[in-house]
């Protein structure tokens, strides 16, 4: 068979692109092959389509001796970015055996990795919560589509988890959260919110919160109408405003006791803006994260009420 010469055009064009040569040339003319290999990879074909790419034996030696360095370079970054993170990861294969595991996950149920990397994750359910995550596991890996829910933890009274599994290249994996103290705070809230209905219902009743100075840092539906004002006008209002110069005084000396006791003073207070009316006033001090040295305090107007003020020894 003729042997073809390469111009410099061939030259150029093998420098800018892969050399393309069909299957016929490799077994026909492989010391032409062997040539273009001179210039970079060279391109196989059979019947117009790409089939696989021959490379230089240099290039074919310098790219085996990095791909298992790259290869534990990215594993060790992605074992490093999983440990950092808060968050519990599991990452399972499609027979749901476990894979990876990472550091919080282990440390929260005091597990090794060997008890955990390698078994199947129904074999280390322990409560009928695993064994609910384990379902849900298994719907995500058949149906490719990714499941959120909350439940409480099975493994520790008390807190709350956030749950999403999605699937992941081979697998499933699973992503938890622990957000008992996001859980804590809505319930407080809706909680304040009871109480704050509760109060304007009831009449007659008001409540919030001073700092030392008697500023208003909060205050409920029930001061608000007790008052007769907007609740929005109180924040950041004194609540010395309010109150008659005798009752001021008193709860001025109650702010700066700052006893650890609850104090119930007999008080005289301005309703709608227009007269005094007395009342019952209870405080009791606290300090708790940005409220330091604050006091919570609830106003009952007696009359509202149905009572008679008594007489307290600070009355």
């Amino acid at each position: 068979m003729p042997q073809e010469s390469f111009s410099d055009e061939d030259t150029a064009s093998a420098n800018s692109a892969p050399s393309t040569a069909t299957l016929t040339d490799v077994v026909r003319d492989m010391p032409r092959v062997r040539a273009m290999l001179e210039h970079g990879p060279v391109q196989i074909t059979s019947h117009k389509r790409n089939e696989f790419v021959m490379v230089p034996q240099s290039d074919f030696d310098r790219m085996s001796s990095l791909s298992n360095v790259e290869v534990h370079d990215i594993d060790e970054k992605l074992r490093l970015v999983l440990d950092t993170v808060s968050t519990f990861i599991m990452i399972m294969d499609n027979t749901l055996r476990v894979r990876r595991a990472n550091k919080p996950f282990l440390d929260y149920f005091g597990y090794s990795s060997g008890d955990v990397i390698g078994h199947q994750f129904g074999n280390i359910a322990k409560t009928a919560n695993d064994s609910f995550i384990l379902i849900c596991a298994q719907q995500v890996l058949e149906s490719g589509q990714e499941k959120r829910f909350e439940l409480p933890s099975s493994h520790r009274e008390g807190r709350f988890f956030r749950y999403v599994i999605r699937p992941w290249p081979g697998g499933v994996a699973i992503f938890a959260d622990d957000v008992t103290e996001q859980t804590r705070a809505t319930e407080n809230i809706m909680q304040e919110l009871a109480r704050d209905q509760a109060s304007k219902e009831l009449g007659g009743v008001g409540s919030g919160i001073v700092d030392s100075n008697g500023t208003i840092l909060r205050a409920s539906l029930g001061l608000a109408v007790l008052l007769g004002v907007k609740r929005r006008l109180l924040n950041d209002a004194s609540i010395y405003r309010v109150l008659s110069p005798g009752s001021r005084e008193k709860v001025e000396k109650c702010l700066e006791r700052r006893g650890l006791e609850t104090e119930t003073i007999e008080i005289e207070y301005l309703t709608d803006g227009a007269e005094l009316a007395p009342a019952r006033m209870i405080c009791s001090p606290f300090s708790s994260g940005r409220f330091q040295n604050c006091t919570a305090f609830i106003i009952q107007d007696c009359a509202r009420c149905g009572e008679p003020p008594s007489r307290s020894q600070n009355g």
